[in-house]
């Protein structure tokens, strides 16, 4: 297997960063990466960047460097520092497939990679391959508005398939197919990302279930009203997009909230589920993650 070298350099002063840079390409380099430091208090906002006087960087070569590249270095600024290590090339998409195993997600239904064959214990298998998307039904999140989905359905066994169903923030729709193979009648998907977009619809496919509705618009533009509303998405995001959810929400419908940080619940619960007359249904936590499955008040025609 070929091999590659890194060159870690330390201490970089901010205002040498261009020309350590230039001399890095100079002498063969390939790339050159910077470890920044930032602090994001919520993850609906950008990072800010510390100002800081030196930074870290990475300079890659297809061989190893030349002595004269370090000699030159020093003469920019004799306090860099650097170590160089000798690394393996890998196919990282391969790499991480073999990672990525058939697992039972819930109920009888299993999360399968497009690449391999289902166990024989799966009745239900949901095809995917995530490609350069988000979603591949592994995360805490995921796992608790599956289970909403299978009780829902499971409650309303001959009611679901007269229901409509939107999914936002659909990633790579496995809440979508897995509602659809839940008998829900008509589900759809919204998704700001083109590219999970294209994922999409590509497992929906895969899975012979070209009934789901993948569209290109954004919540704030989607007319009519769900039965059930699924909101696997971060509690930042779902207080800015409270609004829209609760108006594509039937009076009386059903709306599933996961993505809620616990450390962040109590402020959740105040902003968004308190201020909006949501009667809790049930409340999961898993890992660092809070879900709530809660319905619209029936009086409600609107609420903001």
């Amino acid at each position: 297997m070929s091999s590659y070298y890194r060159v870690r350099l330390n201490k970089v002063p901010h205002v040498l960063e261009d020309e350590v840079t230039s001399l890095s390409f100079q002498y063969g380099a390939s790339g050159v990466t910077e470890a920044l430091a930032f602090t994001q208090s919520d993850l609906t906002y950008d990072p800010d960047l510390i100002p800081v006087k030196t930074h870290d960087l990475d300079v890659f070569f297809p061989e190893k460097p030349q002595e004269i590249f370090f000699t030159d270095l020093s003469k920019v600024d004799q306090n860099i520092k650097w170590n160089l290590f000798e690394e393996q090339n890998k196919d990282w998409l391969e790499e991480w497939k073999k990672g990525f195993k058939p697992f039972q997600i819930v109920g009888p239904f299993w999360i399968v990679p497009s690449w391999l064959q289902p166990p024989p214990e799966c009745t239900q298998p949901i095809y995917i391959d995530p490609g350069m998307a988000f979603g591949t039904g592994t995360h805490a999140t995921t796992k608790m508005a599956s289970y909403f989905v299978h009780k829902m359905a499971e409650k309303h066994k001959s009611e679901v398939k007269n229901w409509a169903l939107l999914d936002v923030g659909t990633g790579t729709a496995i809440l979508a197919m897995l509602a659809a193979k839940s008998g829900f009648g008509l589900v759809s998907g919204i998704e700001i990302d083109p590219e999970a977009r294209r994922v999409a619809r590509e497992n929906i496919q895969l899975n012979k279930l070209s009934e789901i509705d993948i569209s290109d618009s954004l919540l704030e533009e989607v007319k009519g009203e769900y039965d059930v509303v699924i909101a696997n998405i971060i509690d930042g995001v779902l207080l800015n997009i409270k609004k829209d959810l609760l108006r594509v929400l039937k009076p009386g419908g059903f709306l599933f909230l996961t993505g809620i940080l616990t450390e962040r619940d109590n402020l959740f619960f105040e902003n968004f589920i308190e201020q909006s007359n949501l009667k809790v249904l049930r409340r999961l936590e898993k890992e660092e993650w809070v879900g709530y499955w809660v319905q619209k008040d029936l009086s409600c025609e609107d609420i903001g």
